[in-house]
């Protein structure tokens, strides 16, 4: 993803569209492939580096004569890489047997998710896109909330989706026109689709990620508070940045919000954490959908880092990690395998 990365930052800041192109596209490609096979890959790697250097060789060469850019020789190398390594795993019995695995547990949910994670893959090319690309993300990973919470609730979660929303966009009302409970601050000017004038992605955003937090926290409402506060200390930089709300209170403390903001967060995180618990306990005994939260602890930060945000970069992705990660990793280093519900 290093490649990936470095390929979304030259986009970004306009350096070498087609090198920048080359490594965003081929490194994201590679990392696919190194989760699928990397063992298996690394076990053959003399003859898939040989193969691929002189695959690459041959079409960079044809490209340079062609075009005379460097930036061709990168594609080159990286495309033939990328196609060994492809053609060779669809060749090893091993392999196969893991595309066969994940076929028969492969669940809609997770499908939605990892669509909600591809569709981001086009912001350093399109930037001006944000506000569609962030509309479909949400509504992808709220879809995947409901398919989720469905197969542990049944038809409650429909329930739990309306008091979630209503509860969300509620408060962003109140906090908007009155400044309580979070500040001092306006949707004016925010991006549509708009519910009351407040953007869509936010209640929803309140349903789908607390419920990832609640349980990522195994349903306790402490904790899911501090798991969605780590996360809107990324979000009060990147989305006004975004023209998604303006900051205007008096007592700013961290790009524009002030101390009770958090607090909110905390408070409404954990009320709505509650709500789930009480009206749903099942969903936070399987803790697969915790993997949104997790997801969004690696994404976010990149994506404010694209943005030059670095301070929020760097404390957003400190804190969101930390909390993530801490259980999961302990988990793993214990006995046994980690399975994908963790519990």
């Amino acid at each position: 993803m290093g490649l990936a990365l470095l390929g979304a930052v030259l986009l970004v800041l306009g350096a070498d569209g087609l090198l920048g192109a080359a490594l965003a596209w081929w490194g994201s490609l590679l990392a696919v492939l190194a989760v699928w096979g990397g063992d298996l890959l690394w076990a053959a790697r003399r003859t898939l580096t040989v193969v691929a250097l002189g695959a690459a060789l041959l079409g960079g060469a044809v490209g340079w004569l062609v075009g005379g850019q460097g930036a061709l020789l990168v594609w080159a190398v990286l495309s033939a890489t990328a196609t060994t390594q492809a053609l060779w795993l669809l060749g090893q019995p091993a392999a196969l047997v893991r595309l066969k695995w994940l076929r028969t547990h492969l669940k809609p949910w997770m499908v939605l998710l990892a669509l909600a994670v591809l569709v981001r893959i086009p912001v350093p090319l399109w930037p001006e896109g944000f506000a569609l690309i962030s509309l479909v993300q949400m509504l992808l990973i709220s879809l995947a909330a409901l398919w989720w919470g469905y197969a542990q609730v049944g038809a409650r979660i429909g329930l739990l989706f309306a008091l979630a929303f209503a509860l969300g966009l509620g408060v962003e009302l109140l906090g908007s026109k009155t400044g309580l409970p979070f500040g001092q601050y306006t949707y004016l000017g925010a991006p549509p689709p708009t519910v009351l004038g407040v953007p869509l992605i936010v209640p929803l955003g309140w349903f789908a990620l607390v419920l990832s937090a609640h349980g990522l926290a195994g349903g306790r409402p402490w904790l899911t508070g501090l798991l969605v506060v780590a996360w809107d200390l990324g979000l009060e930089a990147l989305m006004p940045a975004r023209g998604y709300w303006a900051w205007q209170d008096p007592h700013p403390l961290w790009y524009g919000a002030p101390l009770q903001n958090y607090l909110a967060w905390f408070a409404v995180g954990a009320l709505i954490s509650w709500m789930y618990g009480r009206l749903g306990p099942e969903l936070h005994r399987n803790r697969s959908f915790a993997w949104a939260y997790r997801l969004e602890a690696l994404f976010i930060p990149v994506g404010l880092a694209l943005f030059g945000l670095w301070p929020a970069a760097l404390v957003c992705g400190l804190a969101m990690n930390a909390l993530a990660w801490g259980s999961y990793l302990r988990r793993a280093g214990g006995p046994g395998r980690v399975p994908m519900t963790e519990g």
